[in-house]
C-alpha cells in the first residue's frame, strides 16, 4: 500500500498587521471611513447594519479575525 503524503495547499498566513491594513484599505474603498471607525460602528450595532451595503460582510468578516482574542478560556488557578 503506497504511502500518502498530507499536504496543506493553497494557505497563505498573515499577520494581524497585515489584516489591519486590508481591513483599513477595503472600508476606505468601500465605505469612505477607516477600518478602525468601521470597527467601532460595527460593534456598537451589530451585523443588521449591514443589510444591504455592498461589500460589508467582507469587512465584518475581517473584524473579527483583526480581534485579538484566545481560543482557552482564562480561569484562576489555585
Amino acid at each position: 500500500m503506497p504511502k500518502t503524503q498530507n499536504r496543506v495547499v493553497g494557505i497563505k498566513w498573515v499577520s494581524k498587521s497585515k489584516l489591519r491594513q486590508a481591513l483599513d484599505s477595503r472600508a476606505r474603498r468601500v465605505l469612505g471611513v477607516s477600518g478602525a471607525v468601521f470597527e467601532k460602528q460595527y460593534a456598537a450595532s451589530g451585523p443588521r447594519s449591514l443589510d444591504g451595503k455592498a461589500g460589508t460582510v467582507e469587512l465584518a468578516t475581517l473584524c473579527f479575525f483583526t480581534k485579538d482574542r484566545s481560543a482557552r478560556k482564562k480561569s484562576k488557578r489555585s
